[in-house]
């Protein structure tokens, strides 16, 4: 049984035991604030991206995220097309150098930052009520040695780094007759989706980890392949009330319990491509 943090002295509790509990607590704020202005579509690290495009930097994202993020220049790129894409970013030339793109935050994007400064200040406020300023500047300045020893020791192989994974991802392709109907489709379904380069031929769903890839087939149709992939989610019947809303397009069917203790759907997008859904049943 997990007892309250409040029955217990943080004396007693370990270092890293504090970090987990209080992992996540500005997200939380964030998200709240973000929401109550119609914002829920921003990428993973979306927010420092766009906190960090300003004037003072010349039209570009801040340079100096701590190496202990881990979010790497192409990283940043892909978010960059994400939020352009979204409507958060216009993307520009410098009349200075016309080989430098300069990003300038949209009133949405600008909206969103002033959002992500609410959440971060409510949490702040609360915890200048539970804790002087001397406790505050201390715990900011032993958070900032704990990054540095992380990026020293990632810098230095020292401590036992997770396996190098050979696989990374499994991305399905879908084959579609037009890939940007393809995109907005799978928009309405919560996915955060962008083309490649001019988003003729090519493109890109993620969520939650979850990716697509969809080719334009100008040929496809009735009589020509399409694809399936099986989707293994937390709960098929949330997913289910999301894609069966009044407005998405294409098919998704009810969810059945099946002889191998999973609940099951299914929905088939516009061109015919299939995705099964289902989740394990707790025993």
């Amino acid at each position: 049984m997990v007892g309250d943090m409040d029955d217990m002295d943080d004396a007693e509790l370990s270092t890293p035991t504090l970090i987990r509990a209080a992992r996540g607590v500005y997200a939380r704020a964030i998200r709240a604030e973000l929401h109550e202005i119609g914002i829920n579509d921003l990428p993973r690290n979306g927010t420092f991206i766009l906190a960090g495009i300003g004037a003072d930097t010349g039209g570009q994202p801040r340079p100096g995220l701590p190496a202990g993020l881990e979010v790497t220049k192409q990283a940043v790129s892909q978010v960059t097309d994400v939020l352009v894409s979204r409507g958060y970013v216009t993307r520009g030339t410098d009349t200075g150098d016309r080989r430098r793109v300069v990003l300038e935050l949209t009133e949405r994007g600008q909206q969103a930052v002033e959002a992500v400064a609410r959440g971060v200040e409510a949490v702040d406020a609360r915890l200048r009520d539970r804790a002087g300023a001397e406790q505050i500047e201390a715990m900011r300045s032993a958070l900032g040695a704990l990054a540095d020893i992380k990026v020293a020791n990632v810098a230095s192989g020292v401590g036992m780094a997770r396996p190098a994974r050979l696989l990374r991802r499994f991305s399905p392709i879908f084959p579609v007759r037009d890939v940007r109907a393809a995109l907005a489709h799978y928009a309405s379904l919560g996915f955060d989706t962008y083309p490649y380069e001019d988003g003729t031929g090519y493109g890109f769903a993620r969520r939650d980890g979850a990716e697509l890839h969809f080719e334009l087939h100008g040929e496809h149709g009735p009589g020509h392949s399409h694809a399936t992939a099986y989707l293994y989610v937390r709960d098929a019947d949330e997913l289910y009330a999301q894609w069966s809303r009044p407005g998405i397009g294409g098919e998704t069917r009810p969810v059945e319990q099946t002889e191998y203790k999973m609940r099951q759907g299914v929905h088939f997008d516009p061109d015919g491509n299939v995705i099964r859904f289902g989740s394990f049943v707790e025993e």
